[in-house]
């Protein structure tokens, strides 16, 4: 009997002992082959999501919107640029003064014109509008300081008229400065000089008192003339080379003026166009003519209403 019992107790432990190495062996194989299945997937690069699920305690948070207001407006900083002078003609007109409307071969010969101003011109326009150097006549201004006035002496300016202008011319010349010049021209059917003079001999003038009363005693000594004919005139007072012109009349052109001082006074690249200002005196006759003039030369037109 006691040798049936430990024949058994030995089988027993033989038995226990393989079951434990079998079971070693499997957990030993099972932790080769993981590791194995470790290193060989650690040496690939991923081809897919890596998904870890971590069961914890949940939070509520709450989520703070920012509040229903007008976010504010950033604040720039303006700059204001200083506004330069401006000259201010004391012109008085009937209106403002139109500008001619051009096209095609004109509009080219504007820009040329514009193009052609030199720096001197321009500058020498400033200085003279600073400095206020400049006549007056019936109310019209001009910058400068030479200046041509043509006068209409016809039959329509007898009377009051021919009175009016020459006081107005008196005066006008009484208001330039020492070293300012002028010159007079008459035209009806033909066109007269200042004391009569030929145009060969004609000369620009000082305003002195002397001169002025001699202006006045040619002036009653004129004979108005048939015709209303200023192109010749004019001609002539371009030639003068004035800084402007003052033209008086008080009815409609007899002659080819518009189309005259188109060619001699227009807008061109290779000459300065002479700014002509018109004055209108009583009559409602050549209106329109007069203030053409005016706008296709550069000047201002007056009319003069009251006889």
């Amino acid at each position: 009997m006691v040798q049936v019992a430990g024949r058994h107790r030995r089988e027993d432990l033989r038995a226990g002992n393989t079951v434990a190495f079998l079971v070693s062996l499997v957990i030993h194989v099972t932790l080769l082959l993981a590791l194995a299945c470790w290193v060989y997937t650690a040496g690939k690069p991923s081809e897919g999501l890596l998904l870890t699920a971590e069961i914890g305690q949940s939070t509520d948070t709450k989520i703070s919107l920012l509040p229903d207001e007008e976010l504010p407006v950033a604040e720039f900083e303006t700059t204001v640029l200083p506004v330069e002078p401006q000259f201010v003609l004391d012109v008085k007109l009937d209106g403002m003064i139109e500008v001619p409307e051009v096209g095609g071969a004109d509009q080219q010969a504007v820009s040329a014109a514009l193009t052609s101003v030199s720096v001197r011109d321009v500058a020498r326009g400033l200085e003279e509008a600073s400095s206020g150097r400049g006549a007056s006549f019936f109310g019209a201004k001009a910058y400068g300081d030479r200046f041509v006035f043509v006068l209409d002496s016809s039959h329509s300016m007898k009377g009051d008229r021919w009175l009016y202008a020459c006081n107005q011319l008196i005066d006008s010349l009484n208001g330039l400065s020492s070293g300012q010049e002028f010159f007079v021209l008459c035209f009806d059917a033909e066109t007269t000089f200042l004391f009569n003079q030929q145009p060969a001999r004609s000369k620009y003038y000082r305003a002195d008192r002397e001169t002025v009363a001699r202006v006045k005693r040619w002036l009653r000594s004129r004979t108005l003339g048939r015709a209303t004919m200023p192109a010749e005139a004019l001609q002539y007072a371009l030639t003068f080379s004035p800084d402007a012109i003052f033209l008086l009349s008080d009815g409609e052109l007899q002659d080819d003026t518009l189309s005259r001082l188109k060619r001699l006074n227009g807008f061109s690249s290779s000459r300065r166009q002479i700014p002509i200002h018109t004055v209108h005196l009583f009559s409602a006759k050549g209106r329109g003519t007069l203030r053409r003039i005016a706008r296709e030369n550069s000047g201002s037109f007056t009319p003069v209403v009251g006889h």
